[in-house]
């Protein structure tokens, strides 16, 4: 997601600096405890901040569900820390020109106040934890001086042994493709090699598989460099309308092209 965080910089500050001002206004109120449409929010997020922390959603909705998470994500942080701040300043006032008992309702009721969102991040926490976990368990059974060195990568043939080929298009649409050579990594041989496999749109790029994607590396004899640059990543990015800063470089002639090896 740090591309989007990139390009969503201000937007995320201006929804970080709501959830403050939302925290400071609502912390003064009465703890009735969640109600069930805010408990069925929190809910809601939990599997979306799962969902996208898996991958499960793929294409320009996954780009879609990543930006959204980003910003709910950042407007609740802005109101749990507006929260805390004001019942930082209740217990400064409340010392000064309040018995001590007042102090202590006031920072009891803030804490009922934010438990909701506290739950739910913890919930959401335990998940990923242990989705990870699952994920890494081969690795983890392996013997710890063996851990020490990192994995050999596939030969090109292993690799393509061990994907999937994606499946192509038969000509561009409308008859132009996309400057695949926006994506870092991508220059004029390995474009006309993905061209051959009838791949010339970002939104195919953003759609590969895991599986695909080193079927790919394989085809293109560099296993595993499409996962380090990260091309899926810098197609959904694209493909949405997006930009990355190594896109801006090339359309302004600063680089020529990326070289393919």
């Amino acid at each position: 997601m740090l591309y989007l965080v990139q390009t969503f910089a201000l937007p995320l500050v201006v929804a970080l600096v709501g959830g403050l001002a939302v925290g400071w206004v609502t912390s003064d109120k009465e703890d009735e405890g969640p109600s069930p449409l805010a408990a069925a929010a929190m809910i809601a997020f939990a599997l979306m901040v799962v969902a996208a922390a898996l991958k499960w959603v793929p294409g320009r909705p996954g780009l879609w569900l990543d930006t959204a998470v980003l910003f709910i994500g950042a407007y609740l942080i802005g109101c749990v820390v507006g929260a805390f701040l004001r019942v930082f300043t209740d217990k400064v006032e409340d010392s000064v020109g309040s018995p001590l008992g007042d102090m202590v309702g006031a920072a009891t009721s803030t804490a009922g106040a934010v438990k909701a969102v506290a739950d739910a991040t913890g919930s959401v926490a335990r998940l990923v934890g242990d989705a990870a976990e699952r994920r890494n368990a081969a690795a983890a059974a392996a013997p710890q001086a063996a851990a020490a060195t990192p994995a050999p990568q596939p030969t090109a043939a292993e690799a393509m042994a061990q994907g999937t080929k994606p499946v192509g298009e038969t000509a561009p649409r409308a008859g132009k493709p996309d400057e695949l050579e926006l994506i870092r990594g991508i220059g004029p041989q390995n474009e006309r090699k993905l061209h051959e496999l009838g791949i010339y749109h970002f939104d195919q790029i953003a759609a590969w598989t895991p599986q695909e994607a080193l079927w790919v590396g394989g085809y293109l004899a560099f296993p595993g460099r499409i996962e380090r640059e990260d091309w899926i990543g810098q197609a959904k990015l694209l493909a949405s309308g997006g930009t990355t800063a190594h896109a801006e470089k090339v359309r302004r002639g600063e680089i020529p092209s990326t070289p393919d090896a």
